[in-house]
């Protein structure tokens, strides 16, 4: 197979790590969006995947083509959504609410669901989790004392330390300004596995 130029690259990692979230591959308007670039230049990235031999396309068919097999990208992502901020009365997994993808690579351990969160606030500084960072989070209902978990509280998402002891579970601040959340009942939908930081 012909080299790939960087941006036909990154057009295949996206397709490939599209079609394995979603069980079928991104519209050509999609790729658009993601790449913010006209549907012209995305149909020239795909001829031009095609030609080379990493996708195989049907025409006039919106989702019509596929990542070849042997040719996906030896890291290919997964794409995750990211929500945004929930306020209080809101499904925090609800389409309305998200606001992008962020890749992440696949492990092979087990199948698991996985979702991004943007942080608010600055409860967990001393843990290095600033406003603005980006966590990536493994769907869970439960986790051990000491995992810094994503809850529902009165509705809306929040990360925190779990603590877990023989009388009742608690949320624990990583900030000396913020007192632990001992006596409202919450919910564990999460256990924040990675950090995600933009620079500049």
């Amino acid at each position: 197979m012909d080299k790939l130029t960087d941006k036909q690259q990154r057009v295949l990692e996206f397709i490939s790590g599209y079609t394995a979230e979603n069980s079928f591959p991104p519209t050509l308007k999609e790729i658009a969006s993601k790449f913010r670039v006209t549907i012209g230049t995305v149909q020239d990235h795909v001829n031009a995947l095609k030609t080379k031999g990493y996708l195989e396309r049907k025409k006039d068919i919106a989702r019509g083509f596929r990542v070849v097999t042997g040719s996906e990208p030896k890291s290919s992502p997964a794409l995750i959504p990211l929500y945004g901020n929930v306020a209080a009365g809101e499904p925090i997994f609800a389409a309305d609410n998200i606001q992008g993808y962020v890749t992440m690579e696949k492990r092979k351990s087990g199948h698991h669901i996985h979702f991004a969160l943007k942080v608010k606030g600055d409860s967990m500084t001393d843990s290095g989790i600033y406003d603005g960072d980006i966590v990536i989070v493994r769907k869970q209902d439960s986790a051990e004392d000491g995992d810094i978990v994503i809850a529902l509280l009165d509705d809306e998402a929040t990360v925190k330390t779990l603590r877990n002891r023989r009388i009742k579970a608690y949320l624990e601040a990583s900030n000396s300004r913020y007192k632990a959340i001992i006596n409202k009942p919450f919910q564990i939908i999460g256990k924040v596995i990675e950090l995600r930081r933009a620079y500049g």
